[in-house]
């Protein structure tokens, strides 16, 4: 029985250390920095490369197979992190050590329309809406996996559709959490 015993406690430490165990929720900060900043970025230089004449829309022959490829994966990759941050019982915006984008232009006190935030004001912002967070990691989530979707099908057309509300998609969440991409009113 001892002997049994040995064996499903060796055997329990061995998943653990092969990575069975849950991976704690990355942060947002990181979720931003490593992972949606830098994938909306590939899709978004790809798709500016294959405006179509006028402008208003993509033309698929522009795509190259390598980049329906890229596509593909920054969209997945988004799509992954949204949905890992959405099912989040709680998220964490930043590690103490982390630098975050904007937090010493952010003034003590209340947040103004046009003021990044700190992560502790983001962290209290997310915290009293958590689903509010979530809904707008869900709607990312969305996007991106329909994006996904088109491109195993090579649809210009779809792609055209979701990277072009890329912006308000991403704004949606930045503005009631973090800051917005309104400039400051200009020092006198």
């Amino acid at each position: 029985m001892f002997r049994r015993a040995g064996v499903i406690v060796l055997a329990s430490g061995v998943l653990l250390a092969a990575g069975c165990a849950p991976k704690p929720t990355p942060t947002v900060n990181d979720s931003m920095t490593k992972v949606m900043q830098p994938q909306t970025q590939v899709i978004w230089d790809i798709t500016s490369r294959a405006f179509n004449a006028k402008g208003d829309g993509l033309d698929g022959s522009k795509i190259s197979p390598a980049d329906w490829i890229r596509l593909a994966q920054s969209s997945r990759r988004v799509r992954d992190r949204a949905r890992i941050l959405a099912d989040a019982p709680h998220v964490t915006v930043a590690k103490a050590s982390d630098t975050v984008m904007g937090a010493f232009a952010s003034h003590a006190g209340t947040k103004q329309t046009w003021d990044a935030a700190s992560a502790a004001q983001v962290q209290g912002l997310i915290d009293a809406d958590p689903a509010g967070f979530a809904k707008h990691a869900r709607a990312l989530a969305d996007a991106m996996d329909t994006l996904h979707t088109a491109t195993r099908t090579r649809d210009a057309a779809t792609v055209y559709a979701v990277s072009s509300g890329l912006d308000e998609t991403c704004d949606g969440c930045h503005q009631p959490f973090w800051g917005t991409d309104d400039p400051p009113p200009f020092p006198k």
